[in-house]
């Protein structure tokens, strides 16, 4: 077999290869047309659902690096195949991907852990597509430092490689994500034909709309019958639009917006593939009116720079005024489609799958507002929220701030990379390994706190010399004790004079806007990271008070009711003074403060 080697640049990623809202072409764009004269077309066929068709293959050598510094390379066996699958009507159409086998686990070098769909994030050009040779992403997670023993599969999605003359569904639903899954069923034929082994584990990742189309790619395993056989370990998804009726009320609402040019790509993809029949020039201003389906049908960004789309810096800039007014009836008639099309719609998650979802809080192109939205609906659903890996099936990171989309890809390429790494590690057979599972059911805060105290960092000690200590609980105590606390008493007298949790949190404020935060944003931080605010509380009591901090537990173990009552009360008045002031409508019942 002809070798064929090829300089490939990424980590995880460059911000000029990862932009995914950018018109950037990367140096490779013509990767196809060389490898065909190489190699020619190979056919193999299969069964019907799984069929494939190996445009051409060669061995290659692939580099990781970041601003020209070299981190790393590997050769890789690489595939471009085409396969069956949809276009945005459902109509039958063939599409075309990209397999990456490193040479090592071709040749039985190395074991092969795994496969990871990695599904490609909004490009700028159809020559961006993985078949044409926009392949940083999975270059740079194969060749990084970590040399994961996985096999890369992508989907260029419909309407670019083999399937060009097909529209684009960008953000539209669950086209692409049929893509990604017929094209890993089709590939993991190809890999079986070819005797390559697959691994025990399966992975589904991607960033930005590649964050998007994992999450569907996960919701049709669980509602397709073709799809149902695939159980992937764990779906990976950063920085992608979770809700597109909240992504374009956002944008209205805030009339700011970093790339106007998806946004226009994303309204006019869902008009043309939905069906909608809304004119141009009633949905738009110009000079996107007369270029949004030149850009539709081009796929390509330069189209937004020429007619100086790419200029515009809000969207009042860019809609006519119907729709960006929430109440008129142009604007409820897009939002009752897009709300149609989200995720959430239609949906019965197994809460048994394990899902990993991260966004950066200063994300400047998909506001974080957008993805937050679905953490409560697949709470109700019985997912159960935790920051840290395993302890739930359910793994946020919403902690990530200041970062910028691209910058926050990195964070994201490095955490999902590390976490292939130690999976086999972590689970053994589909099970958890027993000492891992046993130390991440219990930990919690305190736990943490009670760690660093036996290695001889005393917390208490440092809050008390901070004067931070609290005084309200041990002023309940004493006055139950003596009977002259009457139940019918506003606590807030005892509150007034004393610093509490949220007065210290208060006094924070000048501090979180230092790094761009608000409390409001810690608060989010705290809940999306599965923490509760009595969990805070009991942590702050725990750091504060004289004892271990745990009064409340005890009195509800010791059966000690009227303690218990008071104390709740504490917890609940201490809550809710704080929201009041902060002018946050909750519902409590108000105390006369």
């Amino acid at each position: 077999m002809k070798k064929y080697i090829s300089h490939f640049s990424f980590l995880i990623p460059h911000p000029s290869f990862l932009i995914p809202h950018s018109s950037f072409l990367i140096p490779h764009s013509s990767f196809l047309i060389p490898l065909l004269a190489l190699v020619g077309t190979v056919l193999t066929a299969t069964a019907q659902d799984n069929a494939y068709t190996i445009l051409s293959q060669c061995d290659t050598t692939v580099k990781a690096q970041i601003d020209g510094f070299s981190l790393g390379s590997r050769d890789v066996r690489l595939y471009i195949y085409e396969y069956p699958s949809v276009n945005a009507d459902g109509q039958p159409a063939t599409v075309s991907g990209i397999i990456m086998a490193p040479s090592d686990i071709v040749d039985g070098s190395v074991p092969c852990d795994g496969v990871i769909m990695m599904n490609h994030h909004t490009i700028g050009s159809p020559r961006q597509a993985p078949s044409q040779g926009e392949l940083d992403v999975p270059c740079g997670l194969l060749a990084n430092p970590l040399k994961p023993n996985y096999i890369m599969v992508m989907s260029d999605y419909i309407g670019y490689g083999s399937s060009i003359n097909h529209p684009i569904a960008y953000l539209c639903g669950d086209t692409n994500a049929r893509n990604c899954l017929d094209g890993l069923l089709a590939a993991q034929q190809l890999l079986t034909d070819a005797e390559i082994p697959q691994g025990k584990y399966l992975f589904n990742m991607g960033f930005s709309q590649g964050g998007t189309e994992s999450m569907y790619a996960a919701k049709l395993t669980d509602m397709v019958d073709k799809y149902k056989g695939i159980r992937f370990d764990k779906t990976f998804a950063g920085g992608g639009p979770l809700d597109f009726e909240r992504i374009y009320t956002d944008y209205v609402d805030k009339d700011v917006c970093d790339d106007v040019t998806d946004v226009v790509l994303m309204i006019t993809s869902v008009n043309e593939n939905c069906h909608l029949g809304i004119d141009y020039h009633d949905l738009f201003k110009e000079p996107t009116a007369s270029h949004a389906k030149e850009l539709f049908d081009t796929k390509d960004k330069g189209v937004a720079s020429r007619s100086g789309i790419m200029d515009l810096d809000s969207l009042s800039q860019v809609f006519q005024p119907a729709y960006m007014d929430k109440n008129s009836e142009q604007a409820k008639a897009l939002r009752a489609k897009l709300k149609e099309i989200s995720l959430a719609e239609g949906w019965e998650p197994d809460v048994t799958k394990n899902y990993y979802i991260e966004h950066s809080r200063h994300d400047n192109y998909v506001p974080i507002q957008c993805v937050r939205g679905i953490l409560p609906w697949m709470t109700k659903k019985g997912f159960t929220k935790s920051i840290v890996p395993g302890k739930t099936s359910l793994q946020t990171n919403m902690v990530v701030f200041k970062l910028k989309h691209q910058q926050s890809a990195i964070v994201w390429g490095i955490q999902t990379m590390v976490a292939a790494q130690v999976w086999p590690v972590i689970y053994y057979e589909g099970e958890q390994n027993r000492y891992y599972h046993e130390f991440v059911s219990t930990l919690n805060i305190k736990k943490v706190i009670q760690y660093l105290e036996g290695i001889g960092i005393d917390l208490r000690k440092i809050i008390k010399n901070k004067g931070l200590s609290r005084t309200f609980e041990q002023d309940i105590r004493e006055e139950l004790e003596n009977g002259t606390l009457q139940p019918d008493d506003n606590l807030s007298r005892l509150y007034v004079p004393r610093r509490d949790f949220f007065d210290v949190l208060n006094s924070l404020s000048e501090t979180f806007a230092k790094v761009d935060l608000t409390i409001t944003d810690v608060l989010e931080m705290i809940d999306d990271s599965g923490i509760t605010i009595l969990d805070i509380l009991e942590v702050y009591m725990y750091l504060t008070s004289s004892d271990d901090g745990s009064r409340l537990a005890e009195a509800e173990d010791t059966e000690d009711v009227e303690a218990a009552i008071y104390l709740t009360k504490m917890y609940e008045q201490t809550l809710a003074k704080w929201l009041i002031e902060a002018g946050v409508n909750t519902g409590f019942k108000q105390w006369g403060w």
